[in-house]
């Protein structure tokens, strides 16, 4: 996150303390006739507001707390901000001293718990963001929140059983996310199944998955990566084009995949249906079609010619080499070829985090499906 302007900053700042004073001395309408009651450091703390240098300005703060014990809103609001600028030990600092209060009330020491793992969370130390998360996911009226956030962090862990079970819990509590996430957290498992041989159960997985989403692009890959290994190609074409009908932004990665997997002679026949089902669909998934094509080296193949053109022809971007004539048009659509194999293929739509891999979990901002077709051409 962005840090905030100085003088944003020392506004937050400035209203958050003078909020805190005012309910701590009463002040109503007006104000009070002297300000000899107010601790020297608030006034020096007010200083350096004035001044723009908000980072002492906290630190005084910080020790004006420490010498009043009715500030916990004030110490809870400041670990909020410190956070989200990026300042976690300053954050972990001001939680670690509340929860040293031996008077805390047991809510706020709650509270405290919890905005201790948010800090810890947010600084990668994912241990103790765990322990803590727990401590607080038996607390009634934070369950959901301490629940969603340990989900996280067994995400980020890659403990895709444990994300699983907090997932479960959330559902029990109705504060899960959509049940597509639980078909990840299966898939992820189904992966680790195929990986050490066991395919009846990454099967099961694959049955639980479809039954949290439906239809559901990712567990008819992995049936079809199954069908593969036990040496039926007919079926593993079939659980495909299903994926490919469900996802089409995966046709460049898999529509290689497919074609090798066909007998020869019965691709033309394939290539013939994948381009009748984008034209049923718009424009933009032919132009995905012929892209995907264009990427595997599938120029001159016969049932994807027209489509080709067609793409060349309506595209604002290439009509110019399509009016140079065909020989131009083809040897133009063999180099975009070779310069899509060097293309970061796919971008976030949530963050916009782009790569040349396909990934059904951002690793920039851990969104699932987030990720689209989107080729990045660099040029070097």
């Amino acid at each position: 996150m962005t840090d905030l302007p100085l003088l944003t900053w020392a506004l937050v700042i400035a209203a958050l303390v003078l909020g805190i004073l005012a309910g701590h001395f009463g002040w109503g309408k007006r104000w009070p006739a002297s300000l000899s009651k107010l601790h020297p450091d608030y006034l020096t703390g007010l200083d350096y507001l004035v001044t723009e240098q908000p980072d002492r300005a906290l630190d005084m703060f910080l020790k004006l707390m420490d010498a009043n014990a009715d500030t916990i809103e004030t110490h809870f609001a400041l670990g909020s901000l410190y956070r989200r600028r990026g300042e976690v030990e300053r954050a972990i600092r001001i939680h670690q001293n509340l929860l040293a209060r031996d008077a805390l009330a047991p809510e706020h020491r709650e509270l405290a718990l919890l905005a201790l793992a948010q800090d810890y969370l947010r600084a990668g130390l994912l241990d103790r963001a765990e322990a803590l998360f727990q401590q607080v996911s038996e607390v009634p009226r934070l369950r959901a929140i301490a629940l969603d956030a340990l989900r996280l962090v067994y995400e980020q862990q890659h403990d895709w059983q444990q994300a699983l079970g907090a997932y479960r819990q959330l559902a029990r509590v109705k504060a899960a996310p959509p049940r597509i996430v639980a078909a990840h957290y299966l898939c992820e498992l189904a992966t680790l199944a195929i990986e050490r041989g066991d395919t009846m159960d990454a099967r099961r997985l694959l049955r639980e998955a479809r039954a949290e989403a439906k239809p559901f692009s990712r567990a008819a890959l992995l049936r079809a990566q199954i069908a593969e290994r036990d040496a039926q190609p007919e079926l593993a074409v079939r659980l495909l084009r299903q994926a490919l009908t469900e996802s089409p932004e995966l046709l460049q990665d898999e529509l290689p995949h497919l074609l090798k997997l066909v007998e020869p002679q019965a691709r033309d026949a394939v290539l013939a249906a994948l381009v009748a089902q984008a034209e049923s669909r718009d424009f933009s998934e032919l132009k995905r079609l012929v892209f995907a094509a264009i990427a595997a080296d599938l120029v001159g193949a016969q049932p994807l010619r027209a489509s080709i053109e067609k793409v060349f022809s309506q595209d604002a971007t290439l009509q110019a080499v399509w009016r140079a004539g065909p020989a131009q048009y083809e040897r133009t659509a063999h180099e975009i070829g070779a310069l899509l194999a060097h293309a970061e293929k796919y971008r976030c739509n949530e963050c916009g985090f782009s790569g040349r891999s396909f990934y059904w979990h951002c690793p920039a901002c851990h969104s699932w499906d987030s990720f689209e077709a989107y080729a990045i051409v660099k040029l070097r």
